[in-house]
């Protein structure tokens, strides 16, 4: 038996792990972190029996799943042939290049997007994540997400927003935001109540959506008490006088009325956030932001750690510094400066000038109706059709394609549109170079050895990329196809002694920010308040309560509340027909989205899609424990499980994602996309729950 370190990529937290290859390559163990199912069953999904192992060529109508077998010869030829033909026939720009899971390769496939002449490199980012680091690199100039849930033993409160570390976090059950400790309260934002929410000393189980309310509310309470840091504010606050004249029109008695939670538990939460000191606000990368108004939602509840001065000080939310970095190789200057616009620069600029690619919540209507552009052909990695809002339009939309090829590991019904299936290696069959973000000063870098074979004629993502960009003329710039000569030309923009120790160190090496030096420099013995050095990286150099890139992008300045499109009081003849509020996408620890779905030891703890609805919502449905249940919505309707529970708010819904055969985002609108970001509601809508005898 041979034993390899490597990394595990059930999810992006690329934690150490140690496989264990038989004499033949083959994987026989994973000592993967013992709290983390995904991680311990990884090799169900490797030697899974329906993993893609061949190249396919389509043999029957789009989405019939027919498919015959070819060469790698033939099918990276049919696929350079099919996007060089869309080139010439529509343009460059009409030629899309699409990366979801894993997101290893993106530097390569962006590479190659930019060198074949498109602008138009999309990623799974279009609803995840990015959202929360534009809005606040517009509000702050920096991130805070990226470090909320980094534990501080100076911490008295934590307002916990809209995360459940038990599920969502590893170490999961270990995570420091599962457990009580001494000194440190906890206030928990949910519509459900989750593990977090049992710790809590404070439980706002709010309606979903009305985050901005809330948080806004908060902010109607500290300045009416005097709760607020007077003295940071009068030095880096701009735009206060509009937002205080603002959040006038929030009293505590009409936000408690729009979230539905009692008035004075608003007021002890605002009271303890605000004078427990320091406080850190716990977020969520998506939670927040995927709603019709998220974006202003999220500044208006990051803005509370300003308005308490808790921003970038221990023990409060610090900003996410970059770290020595590797070369970029994505050719994103090239794009920006030779390129024409990217899909979303005509409708979301403030969103695309801070994200280095386009907006693929557009896709389907760039497909279907060519606006903002036309898209007439399609590379893609790790694609599903559930990721997007209304799917059963994209998965229509991505028929009308005049070429299509996905790279993926197991079928899904993406995959199934498409003219070329490219089989996919796995992480322990690839190579990467991976830069792992970390908190605030530190992280970290390693290299990640290929630890065996891959299967059958799987591929690295990275590979077929470079090869394509051989077959399409670019051989030069696209390192002959050399895996591992690309990674080393990422790998040169590191300093010698690191670029050596990521390579040699399984476990990696640490690197930390240059900010901590010229903090040192300029004299300062903490590591606190890096806005002393050069203010704040906004347009106005200040905590921007109005956001000059807002308004310069014809938007409110404000952080301004907005009901969500679809609710009860925003459309009550639309709550007619559906009257329970929609929310979906709470995180399980046995799943990253969709993969793990078939992994047998995983659905052994969690066999059926589930939608929670609360006893009260039930019994006026009649419907019991484990009934299936029609969930439905203006878009159709989608079979779950009823999981009959107190854990969710009376007259809301909760659907878990990520099930091929139980999509909830066949439910969800892809109309009321957030006006700055982009990002689809997929967090409040409006639903109804029927029982049904089908089976």
């Amino acid at each position: 038996m041979i034993r390899k370190r490597s990394t595990c990529y059930e999810c992006d937290a690329n934690c150490a792990i140690d496989v264990t290859l038989n004499e033949d390559g083959r994987a026989m163990a994973v000592d993967a972190p013992k709290d983390c199912p995904r991680g311990q069953a990884q090799l169900e999904r490797l030697y899974h029996p329906d993993r893609l192992l061949y190249p396919l060529k389509r043999s029957g109508p789009r989405g019939a799943g027919r498919f015959e077998r070819i060469g790698w010869e033939q099918a990276l030829n049919e696929v350079a042939a099919g996007l060089r033909q869309a080139r010439e026939r529509h343009g460059a720009p009409a030629v899309g290049f699409f990366a979801g899971y894993t997101k290893e390769a993106r530097p390569q496939l962006q590479r190659l997007a930019h060198a074949f002449g498109s602008p138009n490199y999309l990623t799974e980012s279009g609803c995840c994540f990015s959202a929360t680091m534009v809005a606040e690199k517009v509000t702050f100039g920096d991130k805070i997400k990226t470090t909320s849930t980094v534990e501080s033993p100076k911490t008295r409160c934590v307002l916990v927003w809209s995360t459940n570390a038990a599920g969502s976090i590893p170490p999961f059950d270990g995570h420091p935001l599962n457990r009580r400790k001494a000194g440190r309260r906890m206030i928990v934002v949910d519509p459900r109540r989750t593990e977090s929410a049992e710790l809590a000393d404070i439980h706002l189980q709010i309606r979903p959506g009305t985050d901005g309310a809330l948080a806004l509310g908060f902010h109607h309470l500290m300045f009416e008490n005097g709760w607020q840091d007077q003295a940071f504010l009068d030095q880096w606050a701009h735009g206060l006088p509009a937002f205080l004249n603002y959040i006038q029109g929030f009293p505590p008695a009409r936000v408690a009325r729009i979230c539905g939670i009692p008035e004075a538990d608003l007021r002890r939460a605002a009271e303890l956030f605000a004078t427990a000191s320091p406080a850190q606000i716990a977020l969520s990368p998506t939670a927040t932001v995927q709603h019709s108004n998220g974006f202003q939602n999220h500044r208006a509840l990051i803005l509370l750690a300003a308005v308490t001065g808790n921003i970038d000080r221990e023990g409060g939310n610090r900003f996410y510094n970059d770290k020595v970095l590797p070369k970029p190789i994505e050719l994103f200057d090239h794009c920006l400066k030779e390129l024409p616009p990217r899909i979303g620069d005509e409708t979301f600029p403030v969103w695309t000038r801070y994200w280095p690619a386009a907006q693929s919540m557009l896709m389907a209507d760039c497909l279907l109706e060519d606006r903002p552009q036309p898209l007439r052909a399609l590379l893609a990695m790790g694609i599903n059709t559930a990721m997007w809002p209304n799917s059963k339009r994209m998965e229509r939309a991505l028929g009308t394609l005049d070429f299509f090829a996905a790279g993926d590991f197991f079928h899904n019904p993406a995959t199934l549109q498409a003219d070329i299936v490219l089989p996919a290696a796995m992480s322990l069959e690839r190579p990467a170079l991976i830069a792992y973000p970390g908190c605030a000063y530190q992280g970290e870098i390693r290299y990640r050895h290929q630890a065996m074979a891959p299967r059958g004629e799987a591929r690295p993502d990275a590979e077929i990329f470079l090869e394509l960009g051989q077959r399409l003329g670019m051989g030069e710039q696209f390192w002959h196809g050399d895996l591992e000569a690309s990674w080393a030309e990422m790998a040169s923009g590191l300093p010698a002694a690191i670029r050596h120790a990521a390579y040699t160190n399984p476990d990696g090496v640490t690197v930390y920010a240059p900010r901590i030096e010229e903090m040192v420099e300029e004299g300062y013995l903490d590591a606190d308040r890096l806005y002393r050095l050069h203010g704040f990286r906004t347009a106005s150099g200040k905590v921007e309560f109005a956001s000059e890139a807002l308004i310069a992008a014809g938007h409110d300045g404000l952080p301004t509340y907005r009901e969500p499109a679809e609710s009860p009081l925003a459309s009550p003849e639309l709550a007619r027909d559906y009257p329970l509020v929609l929310t979906s996408g709470g995180r399980q620890k046995l799943f990253t989205h969709s993969q793990q779905h078939n992994c047998p030891s995983l659905l052994a703890q969690d066999p059926h899609p589930r939608a929670q609805l609360h006893p009260r919502d039930a019994a006026a449905r009649g419907i019991h424990q484990g009934d299936p249940v029609w969930v439905s919505s203006p878009r159709g309707r989608v079979r779950f499980r009823a999981d009959i529970t107190e854990r969710i708010k009376p007259g809301v819904v909760h659907c878990f994602h990520g099930w091929n055969e139980a999509n909830i985002n066949e439910l969800t609108d892809d109309r009321n996309l957030d006006p700055i970001s982009g990002f689809p509601p997929f967090k409040s809508l409006l639903c109804q729950v029927e029982k049904t005898e089908e089976t």
